[in-house]
């Protein structure tokens, strides 16, 4: 285990390059790890380790045990973990559809992961065209204004549906849908067809075109989506784009061991 040198050098790079070392030491150890260990292991202080320990108690990434006051990995570390991982489960499985899409239609195509503030772009594979058109992976996109996040709110779960129906809409563009009535229309017609579009509404000139992509409990994974100006991609995609896109996803869906007729890739919605 590398020495960590006195704060002196780099107060703040220090701090965080200690305190992440503990979290992994922890974390590798897969059992409750004292104080004097950690001192130990990392060649400082007591009261240094101490620090960092309270700190990544009071984020929630560790807990301290009441009886022998030693410190294991939490839920919330073990579920940013487990995120993770099933992001670059999805990013893999669909790596090659992605590539076979954008090379059938031309389009930058994305691959997106549900967030519960929104949609955050995973992968992208850039278009044909000489004009770059899309969305910079980690970008998140809202709810309500994108494909992609229409397909979260038509697939996802219902707490954040109707959290997002209930919340103010943000207009980005004038045509933006900021009435939750129209909203939650747009989310019926999304779950009836399939796919969705958002022509206009998060930036003027561009449209996407997703559809869903589940895991192998039925469960809503992501999204795939193929992206460019109103130009390429109308409000009414045409019939090939639509069916290559739901295609590519439904194989996608496939790679990840969903079978169809799981959960909520069925089209329904309670209380909507």
């Amino acid at each position: 285990m590398p020495r960590i040198s006195g704060e002196s050098s780099g107060n703040g790079v220090q701090a965080v390059l200690l305190a992440l070392q503990t979290l992994e030491f922890i974390a590798q150890a897969q059992r409750a790890v004292g104080v004097t260990e950690l001192t130990r292991a990392f060649g400082t202080t007591k009261s240094r380790i101490y620090r960092h320990l309270q700190t990544l108690v009071s984020a929630g990434y560790l807990i301290q045990e009441t009886e022998t006051e030693r410190y294991r990995v939490s839920a919330r570390l073990m579920a940013l973990g487990q995120a993770v991982s099933e992001g670059y489960e999805l990013a893999g499985a669909a790596r090659t559809m992605m590539r076979t899409l954008r090379d059938k239609l031309g389009h930058p195509v994305v691959l997106s992961l549900p967030e519960p503030d929104g949609v955050r772009i995973l992968s992208l594979i850039p278009g044909r065209s000489n004009i770059e058109i899309g969305v910079k992976p980690g970008s998140m996109l809202e709810f309500h204004s994108s494909a992609q996040g229409k397909l979260a709110l038509a697939y996802g779960d219902d707490v954040t549906c109707q959290r997002v129906l209930r919340s103010k809409l943000a207009q980005s563009t004038p045509d933006t849908m900021t009435d939750p009535q129209a909203l939650k229309a747009e989310i019926e017609r999304t779950l009836a067809r399939g796919w969705a579009v958002a022509p206009n509404e998060a930036l003027i000139g561009l449209n996407a075109l997703a559809a869903p992509v589940f895991d192998a409990l039925g469960a809503f994974a992501g999204s795939l989506a193929i992206v460019d100006s109103i130009q390429h991609i109308g409000a009414e995609p045409t019939a090939e784009q639509i069916d290559s896109v739901v295609e590519a996803a439904a194989r996608i869906s496939a790679d990840l061991g969903y079978r169809e007729g799981r959960g909520k890739a069925l089209p329904q919605r309670k209380g909507m």
